[in-house]
Parts: structure tokens; C-alpha cells; sequence
């Protein structure tokens, strides 16, 4: 129960803060108060969740940083944003008989030990190899890991 009171209380607190709506005016209003939220850090610059990602949204002067989190085998949080790790890792190459019977890979499958040895990459489609967003980080320079 705790949980869902502390995720309403963020909500409303984020819903305090933004506008429900910006208009033109307000965007060309200097004198209000502006909120930067870096989504999964910087994302459109580095792979999402990864502490590069973070530290460079911190340096671009981010308000906040969100993040999300999902649990390991062995019950340890981890800073990932989906429950499968198919499409942004390299899991496939290291570990290609763990998938389940849907074809993916999931996070919680994995120990901490083991999500901590695969690379990240920024997303990719799983069929072909290729880029999501390929105008971001090259997947090829992928020297990224899971915090």
C-alpha cells in the first residue's frame, strides 16, 4: 500500500510543478519557472539508464533525472526501464538459450552478476539488428553497462 501512495504523491507533486498544458504565451514567458526532467537520463544522446546517460544529464543541468527499476533473479533492484533486455543489451549473443518461449529476455531471469556482464546499447529492433533512433549514439561504440 505504501507503494502506491508514494507514486501518487510523486505524481501529484510533478503535476504541481508542470503545466497541464503550455500555450504559446506561457512558452515565450520568460519569468516562468522552468522544470527539466531527463528521461532515463540523457537519452537522446547516450543509451538510456546508463550512468553515462545520467552524469551527462546532470551536467546539462537537469532538475531531475527519472528512473525506473526492476528486480534481478537474485532480488537486486536494477536501473532498467523495461522488464525485457532484448532490444537495448546484448544479451542474445551472450546467453541465446535463455530466452522464454515469447522470444525475449527478461531482466528478472538474470542475476545481478549477469545483467552487470551484458553491454548496452541504445534500442535496437530484436528482428533486425537495427537502430530505433538511428540518428543517436552509434550501437557499434556500445561500451555501456546496466548500473
Amino acid at each position: 500500500m505504501l507503494m502506491k501512495s508514494a507514486r501518487a504523491a510523486i505524481l501529484g507533486a510533478a503535476l504541481a510543478v508542470l503545466p497541464l498544458s503550455i500555450t504559446p504565451a506561457m512558452a515565450q514567458d520568460s519569468t516562468l519557472e522552468r522544470v527539466v526532467i531527463a528521461h532515463r537520463g540523457a537519452s537522446g544522446y547516450l543509451p538510456e539508464h546508463t550512468l553515462p546517460a545520467k552524469a551527462l544529464a546532470y551536467g546539462m543541468g537537469a532538475d531531475f533525472i527519472e528512473q525506473d527499476v526492476v528486480m534481478s533473479k537474485d532480488g537486486v533492484p536494477v536501473v532498467l526501464h523495461d522488464i525485457h533486455i532484448d532490444t537495448t543489451t546484448d544479451v542474445a549473443k551472450k546467453f541465446p538459450d535463455r530466452k522464454r518461449e515469447d522470444g525475449r529476455y527478461y531482466a528478472i531471469d538474470f542475476t545481478l552478476e549477469e545483467l552487470k556482464s551484458l553491454n548496452v546499447t541504445e534500442r535496437f529492433k530484436a528482428e533486425t539488428g537495427e537502430q530505433v533512433y538511428p540518428n543517436r549514439f552509434p550501437g557499434e561504440y556500445a561500451i555501456f553497462k546496466i548500473p
